[in-house]
């Protein structure tokens, strides 16, 4: 019935059309002209594209026409057979052989990606844009303003590190040139420098610079976008709470701003924490993940003392570190129930799942929180370990450091364990069978075939008291001080880190600091390694295979030193395998 329907439609749309073709026959174009009757032209590098000419042709760069006098016969936007440019493909389909121009396809990855992406691809998401900026004209001829020539931008060059297209980057490098003179112009103006669409153009120009950064120049532009986005924000001030998307922009700038101060080694800037301040007091933040952020501020605050000669003794730096180990420990106690994951195990060998068990979160975006939470406490945790190590060695140690120092690496592998664990939720692997309470026994779940190559699953974690031919990385894993387990050459420190930063996957920065950690085995860096080259050809994200590359070439180091140290801590596993881990 559809199909004789549909047959119908067509035979009188192609018969109407006979008809007005030969009702216009003297009209009808030469066969060297340009085959379309509607006069929009769209054009891209040199060439013109019609909404129906099957065939293109060169046109000068400069044919600008009127637009077209649209009616309500849809038929004017049909070819007439009798022309000769019939096509070949059904009528119906035509709409969907359009080639999109680079502005337009730029634009459509930036919402993709950006705004309505699904919450594991990336963790800078743009979902307040509706509220802040709406465009000013569909037509073609529209003048591109700041935040639609950013916005085109960061969509291609996002484009360009998936596919590793050459004329994508160009337009991309273009298009961010646009961006970057346009939002210059508005800013030498004191009412447009404040407006909401300028910071906007900013935070975009930012995450643009930050897949673009991989050289001391892109890296030093980046620096440039971050200082100007705070001295905006500081002349905004409270004014930018009123709506949601300047709630939405700060909440972002505060994020881009802290990985910029962990770069450079920086505290984060008071100006910037005093803002915060009165927005919990407008907003009234009842979310336990702002308290997390506190525990990160007082991170970079105590390694930039600690860098800067402020705080020098491994007593006072192991005092500092276990307050913040007790804050996280503290947030971890007000997180919802709902926030809580199951402990699952699977019912076939799986590549993608280590030792048959895995954790199910009620979403990814509470699976990213957990992992933020554990990779930061196992880089506090790490640098404990070291500075405690120095007061044995310096023979001060007392029986209270030699229990902490227990503690934190028995605590290290329960953190280690859990990120693993959540990857088959991070790559969505897993699909449990009912909704069992979170504090449910282990249930049975079904695995979903990937097309990752088949391998042998690894061997089971390892127990917390198991150390037995074990190696891991001499003195630490990556640590405050240490982040990336940094090279002597500091452009390729910033190359690394900026790599880890502007990665789309959440789950890549918690398997990095898992792989170079000191507790990471030689099967577990197997799978992350693995595991990270899959994200790669899974979801085209080049930088996890880039990481996967980072941990391959580390080597692990010596085991621990001394295990008559731990010999003396007797409490079991589960006193030390505290809530959060």
């Amino acid at each position: 019935m559809f199909r004789d329907e549909s047959a119908r439609v067509i035979k009188n749309v192609e018969a109407k059309a006979r008809r007005r073709a030969l009702g216009s026959k003297k009209s009808n174009p030469a066969p060297n002209s340009k085959l379309s009757p509607s006069p929009m032209i769209f054009e891209t590098r040199g060439k013109s594209l019609t909404l129906l000419t099957p065939k293109s042709t060169r046109a000068p760069s400069s044919t600008v026409e009127a637009p077209p006098n649209w009616t309500t016969d849809d038929t004017d936007l049909l070819p007439s057979p009798d022309s000769g440019s019939f096509p070949s493909t059904p009528l119906t389909a035509m709409l969907y052989n359009l080639n999109p121009t680079l502005q337009e396809r730029g634009t459509a990855l930036f919402f993709a990606r950006y705004v309505v992406t699904n919450e594991n691809w990336c963790h800078q998401r743009f979902d307040f844009v509706r509220d802040v900026w709406k465009p000013a004209s569909m037509q073609p001829e529209r003048q591109v303003d700041g935040v639609m020539a950013s916005m085109t931008a960061l969509g291609l060059i996002s484009w360009a590190h998936s596919t590793g297209c050459g004329e994508t980057w160009e337009a991309a490098r273009k298009s961010y040139c646009t961006a970057l003179r346009l939002t210059t112009e508005a800013l030498q103006n004191p009412v447009e420098a404040v407006k909401d669409t300028t910071m906007l153009a900013i935070l975009i120009l930012i995450c643009f610079s930050m897949m673009d950064a991989t050289t001391p120049e892109t890296v030093h532009a980046w620096r440039g976008h971050i200082d100007g986005a705070i001295a905006i924000a500081e002349m905004r001030g409270v004014s930018q709470f009123q709506t949601h998307g300047g709630i939405g922009m700060f909440k972002m700038l505060c994020q881009l701003v802290m990985i910029s101060c962990i770069q450079r080694q920086l505290p984060m800037p008071q100006s910037l924490i005093d803002l915060r301040n009165e927005l919990a007091k407008v907003q009234m933040i009842q979310d336990p993940t702002w308290q997390m952020s506190e525990s990160i501020y007082k991170i970079l605050q105590a390694r930039y003392d600690i860098t800067r000669g402020f705080i020098t003794e491994p007593r006072a730096i192991v005092n500092c570190l276990l307050a913040i180990e007790y804050d996280f420990e503290t947030m971890l106690a007000t997180l919802p129930q709902q926030w809580n994951y199951r402990t699952i195990s699977v019912n076939k060998r799986h590549p993608g799942i280590y030792q048959r068990l895995c954790h199910v979160y009620p979403s990814t975006s509470v699976a990213s929180i957990w992992n933020s939470v554990r990779a930061c406490r196992m880089l506090i945790l790490e640098t404990l370990v070291s500075q405690l190590q120095l007061l044995f060695d310096q023979g001060l140690a007392t029986s209270q450091d030699n229990e902490e120092y227990v503690k934190s690496v028995q605590v290290l592998r329960t953190l280690r364990d859990g990120i693993i664990a959540s990857v088959p939720h991070h790559n969505g692997l897993v699909t449990p069978h009912g909704n069992g309470s979170a504090r449910s026994s282990i249930s049975s779940v079904t695995v979903r075939d990937t097309p990752s190559p088949p391998a042998v699953s690894p061997p089971s974690v390892s127990s917390p008291g198991s150390t037995a031919g074990r190696r891991i990385s001499s003195g630490a894993g990556p640590t405050v001080l240490d982040p990336l387990k940094a090279v002597d050459d500091p452009d390729e420190e910033a190359r690394r880190f900026m790599l880890l930063a502007s990665s789309t996957n959440t789950i890549i920065w918690p398997l990095f600091v898992v792989g170079m950690s000191s507790v990471c085995t030689p099967e577990m860096k197997t799978y992350v390694v693995e595991r990270l080259q899959a994200i790669c050809a899974e979801t085209g994200d080049r930088a996890a295979d880039a990481v996967a590359g980072m941990i391959e070439e580390h080597e692990l180091g010596v085991e621990w030193p001394d295990a008559g140290f731990r010999s003396r801590y007797n409490a079991s596993p589960s006193d030390v395998a505290l809530k959060g881990t």
